[in-house]
């Protein structure tokens, strides 16, 4: 389980270059969702520790994280709505609560250890190329 204020443990989720890969004959860059979505969870997580510690008062950083908070919001509502996880989570009938929002319940996940050796993979073929 992560911390929220430790942002080494919260940047190893993203493989060297941010998850980016590089495809076909001319190695066109391409973001993997996934990691598009880590960096998303990883920025809200900042804003909110940085809101909830009141580190930043200059009013035009402030705007700009918003406007990239914003668009985090907004992907990653898109991706939990394309992956429709229909998992069932148990209701705390005590008071009619989601028990521990759904720590416990059974979810059919993809391979994302597979997915990962496949960025670094592609991304130690294209050595030398920025993404």
């Amino acid at each position: 389980q992560f911390s929220l204020i430790d942002d080494e443990e919260w940047a190893e989720t993203l493989p060297g270059k941010r998850g980016f890969v590089r495809l076909g004959p001319k190695g066109r860059p391409f973001g993997v969702a996934l990691y598009h979505q880590l960096h998303c969870v990883n920025a809200l997580r900042y804003a909110y520790t940085v809101a909830r510690d009141g580190l930043v008062t200059d009013p035009e950083i402030m705007k700009s994280k918003f406007a990239h908070d914003n668009h985090c919001f907004q992907f990653l509502r898109q991706s939990i709505l394309c992956g429709a996880d229909n998992s069932l989570i148990m209701v705390d009938q005590s008071n009619q609560s989601l028990s521990h929002a759904g720590f416990g319940a059974k979810h059919r996940c993809r391979n994302w250890a597979q997915l990962r050796r496949f960025v670094l993979d592609n991304q130690a073929k294209w050595e030398g190329l920025s993404f």
